[in-house]
Order: structure tokens, then C-alpha cells, then sequence
């Protein structure tokens, strides 16, 4: 009985609470609605310049990702290229992979899918990297 007063008190207390809440974001909008009612055609024309230009801007943005390669997955053929790789990025993803082992190409469907711009994905078979370490043939890495 004391756990069923509990439970009724809670859910008051949770609908009052939902209830602030969505009069908040009503308001907010009531104001930003009347804002944008309030604007005159000066203001409109701006504020479409400026979407505009935002738009333009992430259109010159994508273009350049698209020419540096990004939205699409690629093997990297050798160490140096790697690196230049790397460079013309900010975010890189690099598959380090070994087509010896069943994991060595396990990754290969979901990179293949991914389409993200800001982004380059790509893989790179570690024979191709010097160093002792990924020069064995051993599958415990």
C-alpha cells in the first residue's frame, strides 16, 4: 500500500515536471515565432544572404573533401603514400590490415559503406611498413 502512495506521488511529481518543461519550449517558441513575425523585408533578406552563403559554404567544403578523396574507401599502396595521406586530412581512419588472417579483411564491408565526409578512410596492408614488428608473419597482432 505504502509503495502503490509512492508510486502515484512519483508520477505527479514526474508529470508536473513534463509539464514545466514543455510551457518553457512553448514559450521559447511563442517568442521566436513573434521575432520572426516582427521582421521586415531588410531583415529577411539577410538573414536568406546569410543561409545562402552557409549553404554555399558547405557545398565548397564537401567539394573539397570529395577531391581529397574522402566518402570513399581506399588502399593506400605504399608507406610514403601513406603519409601523404595523412597529411591532406584532418581525421583519417586507417585500416592496418593482413590479408593472411580472416580479420585482415573483416573490416572491409563496413569501411566500404561508409560514405562520411570530414573524414578518409582508408587501409593499408602492414607488409608494406617497415619495421620489425609488422615484417613477421605471425597472427597474434
Amino acid at each position: 500500500m505504502a509503495t502503490d502512495s509512492s508510486v502515484e506521488i512519483f508520477s505527479k511529481v514526474l508529470e508536473n515536471q513534463m509539464l514545466c518543461t514543455t510551457q518553457i519550449v512553448e514559450e521559447q517558441l511563442d517568442a521566436e515565432i513573434q521575432k520572426l513575425d516582427q521582421m521586415d523585408e531588410d531583415e529577411l533578406e539577410r538573414l536568406k544572404e546569410r543561409r545562402l552563403e552557409a549553404l554555399k559554404k558547405s557545398q565548397q567544403q564537401k567539394q573539397e573533401w570529395l577531391s581529397k578523396g574522402h566518402g570513399e574507401y581506399k588502399e593506400i599502396p605504399s608507406e610514403r603514400d601513406f603519409f601523404q595521406e595523412v597529411k591532406k586530412s584532418k581525421n583519417v581512419v586507417c585500416h592496418f590490415y593482413r590479408d593472411t588472417t580472416f580479420s585482415g579483411n573483416l573490416m572491409d564491408p563496413p569501411f566500404q559503406s561508409q560514405k562520411k565526409f570530414g573524414t578518409s578512410v582508408t587501409k593499408l596492408d602492414k607488409k608494406i611498413i617497415r619495421g620489425k614488428k609488422y615484417d613477421s608473419d605471425s597472427d597474434d597482432d
